[in-house]
Parts: structure tokens; C-alpha cells; sequence
């Protein structure tokens, strides 16, 4: 059975052709970081309540802080779930490893449809920035580094709180919101158009695409795309049947063609769910995506 050696090496080969052939990178590029350095949790505070006392309902959030001097580069953490379930413990893991790396992390919960739909969720999120920017000081975060990160409708979410004006929807109380670093999507439904007959999305919605297609496209992170949008980090699974591929490949086309710059990281072997269970080397990409738009190089590039 083993009497023919030279089998086992081109069996070898094979398997690392197979392995390293697993995922595509487009437009990766190359960041000359510092030394990495790995950061331990400071502290972590759980359910803080991010709204004022007259929202409709009190939202959470965990606050994730590095063992860090100076200020704390920060991420809004969104969580998926179809924009009617899952919470903010989904994201947990990905707060971590975000800590690990010198990241303050506000992992949140917002409302969910079919209750409230669009654009409650979006509403939440700029409180979730308003509290903040009003938390600063308290807690060393960086205003000019806040970063949202979101995996399929926190996806959305992450993508369109990047690029639409804010102005229309602040509370008259509240300070201007920072302005968004950089966005790292996974599994994003970015063009909602394109669901004709999907009861997630009209729950989301509040009714069909035929009854309302100036809300649809409003809500769509793709047609907002303009030349002073954030950089965007996608990640997707090519076996994403729930949200397939396209959303993801006409979105960063989109951004392409706008000037903006964007990553796109597709796993050939990764449906929906998979992606997320197992998006580990996506992450990784993803972290050194946000290093490179939030290290101090950029900043003064970008001033």
C-alpha cells in the first residue's frame, strides 16, 4: 500500500494547492504595521444602557476596553440576525480578538422589526455614536478612529450607518456623531432591491419592494456609495445562498468605481452561516485592514 513514495508528496501538494486555493482577496494591500503588540482586557462593562430615558425602549451595549495608554481606537460592534433576533453575545468573540489588538469595542442590541422597522435600527446606532462621543473623555476613546464591524444584517447595519448623512436624524440634544474610520462587513445584504419576495427583508421593511422602492433603495448601503465614504472590508462565503455572493461583489464594485478604498475577501467553500462560524483567517484580514485605516500614518495622510 505504501510502496510508492513519490504518491505521498504529490498528495501533499495537492492539499495545500486546495487549501490556499480556498479563498480569493481582492485588492488586498500591504501594511507595514509596528512590532504587534497583544493586549489584555482592562475591563469589560456589560449592560449599559446607550439610549436616553425617551427611547422607546432601553438598548444595551458591553463596552470591551484594552490595557492601553492613550487613546482607544474604538469599534460599534452589530450583530446579524435578520434584523429580528440574536443579540450582542453573537459578537462577543470578535470583541475579543478586537481588545487583543488595542481596540475599544461597544458591542450593542437594537431594536428589532417587525415591531420597528427601518429606519429604527439606523436610529439606534447613531445613539449608540452620540453615547460615544458623550463617553469620550470617561473612557479614553479616540473620536477620530471609531470603526463599525457587523456580519450579515449587523452587516447592513455597520455599511449604511458608514455612509449615509446623519443630519436628518439627530436628536436635538444630542453632539455631532464622529465620523466613521472604516467599515468591515461580512455576509452583507448591501442592495435590499434585489429581494423581490423575502419576508426577512419586508419584515424589516414594513412591506414589498413593488410598495415602496425609494424606502428599499434608501435602506440599500449601495446606493449610498459617494467618494467621501469610509473604506469597506467585505467578507462572504461563495456557498451564501441566503445572501449570495453578488451582494458583496456588485457592492465593492460600487465602491471601486466611487474612489473608495475597499477589500473583498470571498471563501470558496463558506455558506452563510459557516462564514461566520469560521471566518477566523477573514477576521484576521479584516483586523489588519482596519490597522492600516486607523494607524496614525493614515490619519495625518487623510488631514
Amino acid at each position: 500500500m505504501f510502496s510508492n513514495p513519490p504518491f505521498i508528496p504529490a498528495v501533499i501538494l495537492l492539499a495545500v494547492a486546495a487549501l490556499t486555493g480556498c479563498y480569493t482577496h481582492i485588492n488586498s494591500q500591504a501594511y507595514e504595521s509596528p512590532a504587534e503588540v497583544t493586549y489584555t482586557l482592562d475591563r469589560k462593562i456589560e449592560n449599559i444602557v446607550y439610549t436616553g430615558a425617551s427611547w422607546p425602549q432601553p438598548l444595551h451595549a458591553d463596552l470591551y476596553l484594552p490595557q492601553k495608554r492613550g487613546l482607544r481606537p474604538v469599534v460599534l460592534m452589530i450583530h446579524g440576525g435578520g434584523w429580528a433576533n440574536r443579540s450582542r453575545d453573537d459578537m462577543a468573540g470578535i470583541s475579543s480578538k478586537l481588545v487583543r489588538r488595542g481596540y475599544a469595542v461597544l458591542n450593542v442590541n437594537y431594536r428589532f422589526a417587525p415591531k420597528y422597522t427601518y429606519p429604527a435600527q439606523v436610529h439606534d446606532l447613531q445613539q449608540a455614536l452620540a453615547w460615544i462621543a458623550d463617553n469620550a473623555n470617561r473612557y479614553r476613546l479616540d473620536l477620530e478612529r471609531v470603526n463599525t464591524w457587523g456580519y450579515s444584517s449587523g452587516a447592513h447595519l455597520a455599511a449604511l450607518i458608514g455612509a449615509i448623512d446623519h443630519d436628518n436624524h439627530l436628536a436635538e440634544d444630542s453632539n455631532p456623531l464622529p465620523r466613521i474610520r472604516s467599515v468591515v462587513a461580512g455576509g452583507i445584504p448591501s442592495d435590499l432591491r434585489k429581494y423581490t419576495d423575502s419576508p426577512i427583508v419586508m419584515r424589516f421593511m414594513g412591506g414589498d419592494r413593488h410598495e415602496m422602492p425609494a424606502r428599499y433603495a434608501e435602506a440599500s448601503p449601495v446606493y449610498h456609495v459617494s467618494s467621501d465614504d469610509p473604506p469597506v472590508f467585505l467578507y462572504h462565503g461563495k456557498l451564501d445562498f441566503l445572501v449570495t455572493e453578488d451582494q458583496a461583489s456588485d457592492y465593492y464594485e460600487a465602491l471601486r468605481a466611487a474612489g473608495i478604498d475597499a477589500e473583498l475577501y470571498l471563501h470558496r467553500w463558506r455558506g452563510h452561516m459557516s462564514m461566520f462560524l469560521f471566518g477566523g483567517d477573514a477576521e484576521t484580514k479584516a483586523i489588519d485592514f482596519l490597522n492600516r485605516n486607523n494607524s496614525t500614518r493614515q490619519l495625518i495622510a487623510a488631514e
